[in-house]
């Protein structure tokens, strides 16, 4: 049996969206497989003997976004795991922070912290010991677990609905919006207010600005979670209040959003669009698609992730000149691009410069225009992609489709059956019809 004594090491990697990740490369293997979505790693680790088989049982049905299963495996490994030796302890640790993870994922806010508490005493006991010094896990070690652990379930699912609901699209930007009622208490009395949310699939979870948090009478409770990691610095998100907010006569209750001081945008992530079941982005439109709507997309998108969860991607898997896993991030306002390229892999003739624009902030680049046979649907065809010459972020090679795609097509997402496409569009009729008579 490959023993947790062979060690572990802590990485902060760099990320596109809200979080950064931190990596535990546990002797197993199994963080890192977790956050870059190696199904095939947790797979044959899911057919060992011992409690190890539970927890990569956990780790694959994490990754395909299957949190029912997940769960049940993950109790399994802490019930074997139980009155483990000292050997078999970071296990436990391992399979512990995986449940954590899911119950944040899953909304349950008073389940996570209360589990990340448990975490926290075995990371002091188990994993600090095997640190080098100065190493840190910030997920683990920064948050304010206690403050949270009586908070209610944010963002349940909502009803099923029959028809399907269209929200148009304003433009933030160069980003996708929609106008949000929220509905608050101020001063004892109930206040609601319309504001413009841009509909960001790569943020893990939903912000809201302090000012509009403020004005809704929302408090916020620091400490959340960790949110970047810029040169040392570790910055976290504080937790508002929870309210009730409506978006096209849909209703999701309870939604808590992070909220970080110095961050002056408000934002739908994953966690509101799970709530609202299928979804399907066009440019013009957010539909909330209803039991009746045929589904478009049957193939089972991956989820990257870190163990303890603040740190959440989508990704549909794309095949080209090898299997790729491309971010679903439509706070970005490209189209296909990919990281990581070296600038001697093209011609310095052929290097262009742009602005691209993210959640984050505006963004310099250096590309290259190129064109790459890719099957996003069910069909090989020749796409447009920016060479980008900018750092990758979780892969050598990061690729990542952002809302300039729906140029092209419509970006589906049913992210409670961890199932999402991109949709064709149609060709669009010439613009002068056949003569009479041709």
């Amino acid at each position: 049996m490959r023993m947790w004594a062979m060690g572990v090491c802590v990485a902060m990697l760099p990320a596109a969206v809200a979080a950064d990740p931190v990596a535990l490369h546990d002797g197993f293997g199994y963080s890192d497989a977790v956050l870059r979505a190696e199904l095939t790693t947790l797979r044959e680790m899911s057919g060992v003997s011992g409690a190890r088989r539970h927890l990569g049982a956990a780790g694959y049905h994490r990754v395909r976004g299957e949190l029912a299963a997940s769960n049940r495996a993950a109790r399994q490994c802490l019930d074997e795991t139980r009155d483990a030796p000292p050997a078999l302890q970071g296990l436990a640790f391992l399979c512990e922070s995986t449940l954590a993870g899911n119950a944040l994922i899953e909304g349950d806010i008073a389940g996570w912290a209360s589990l990340m508490l448990r975490v926290r005493e075995d990371y002091q006991r188990t994993i600090v010991p095997m640190l080098k010094p100065g190493d840190e896990v910030p997920d683990v070690t920064r948050p304010a677990f206690a403050a949270f652990t009586t908070w209610p379930r944010s963002a349940p699912p909502v009803a099923e609905r029959e028809q399907e609901v269209a929200v148009p699209i304003q433009f933030s930007n160069e980003l996708p919006s929609v106008t949000l009622t929220l509905h608050g208490t101020r001063d004892g009395h109930p206040v609601s207010q319309e504001a413009a949310f841009i509909v960001d699939t790569g943020a893990p979870r939903s912000h809201i600005t302090r000012a509009l948090a403020e004005t809704l009478g929302l408090t916020v409770t620091e400490s959340f979670v960790v949110s970047r990691i810029i040169d040392g610095d570790i910055q976290q998100a504080g937790l508002a209040a929870p309210i009730d907010i409506e978006l096209g006569g849909q209703r999701v209750r309870d939604v808590s959003f992070n909220s970080e001081a110095t961050r002056e945008l408000n934002l739908i992530g994953l966690d509101v669009l799970r709530a609202l079941g299928r979804v399907r982005l066009s440019r013009d439109t957010l539909t909330l698609l209803g039991t009746q709507t045929p589904a478009a997309c049957t193939r089972r998108m991956v989820f990257t992730s870190s163990l303890w969860g603040p740190f959440q991607q989508a990704r549909y898997p794309i095949r080209g000149r090898e299997n790729t896993l491309m971010l679903v991030d439509t706070g970005f306002n490209g189209a296909f691009q990919m990281r990581g390229a070296p600038r001697s892999s093209v011609p310095a003739a052929a290097i262009q410069r742009k602005n691209v624009i993210t959640t984050r902030g505006a963004e310099d680049i250096e590309y290259a225009p190129a064109s790459t046979p890719l099957q996003v649907a069910d069909t090989l065809a020749n796409i447009p992609v920016d060479i980008a010459f900018q750092s990758p972020d979780l892969f050598p090679s990061s690729w990542r489709v952002g809302y300039g795609v729906t140029g092209g097509y419509d970006v589906a997402l049913d992210l409670p059956a961890g199932i999402g496409c991109l949709v064709p569009l149609p060709p669009e009729p010439p613009l002068l019809g056949r003569p009479p008579g041709a």
